[in-house]
């Protein structure tokens, strides 16, 4: 009996704390827009590139995680690790990135004037860590939850 009221206790505290801090977070983001936040520049490279050498000389030399992937000098997608981990390594000289990349067309997307807030809610529905900011069908950037993160992080230490 107590031990279960200890537990249902404990689980309840737990939740308001999450539910606080989620209403913290909303309140620091409110009216930022992704375009305030989004990166402006992304490391490109081309689809016909086989997945060793992305591996090998983009994705463990520069420590980015999303690349836009072009064909033609036109956006065709993106890739990040997790579309190279669905290959067998054995397959990696034969495999090119536009085979594995996630087709710009079929990304969730928002648009530069998208709140912060809607972004997250679209990424954490989705388990995305990323979105591509599209305008007029162009890419204008990349919002990712490491971009929010470092915005929430710099408020908190301009309020202390």
């Amino acid at each position: 009996g107590g031990l279960w009221l200890t537990l249902i206790g404990w689980f309840l505290l737990e939740a308001a704390r999450a539910s606080y801090a989620q209403v913290e977070i909303s309140e620091n983001l409110r009216g930022v827009k992704v375009s305030e936040v989004m990166a402006n520049d992304w490391p490109v490279i081309d689809g016909r590139m086989n997945l060793q050498t992305f591996v090998d000389e983009h994705l463990l030399k520069t420590g980015q995680r999303c690349f836009v992937v072009e064909d033609a000098g036109r956006v065709s997608g993106l890739v990040t690790p997790h579309e190279v981990k669905t290959v067998e390594r054995a397959r990696w000289p034969q495999t090119t990135v536009e085979e594995v990349m996630r087709p710009l067309r079929s990304l969730h997307t928002v648009v530069p004037q998208t709140s912060i807030t809607k972004a997250l809610e679209v990424m954490g529905r989705e388990d995305l860590n990323q979105l591509p900011v599209v305008h007029d069908g162009r890419l204008k950037g990349i919002i990712s939850r490491s971009h929010i993160l470092r915005l929430l992080q710099t408020r908190a230490e301009l309020q202390t």
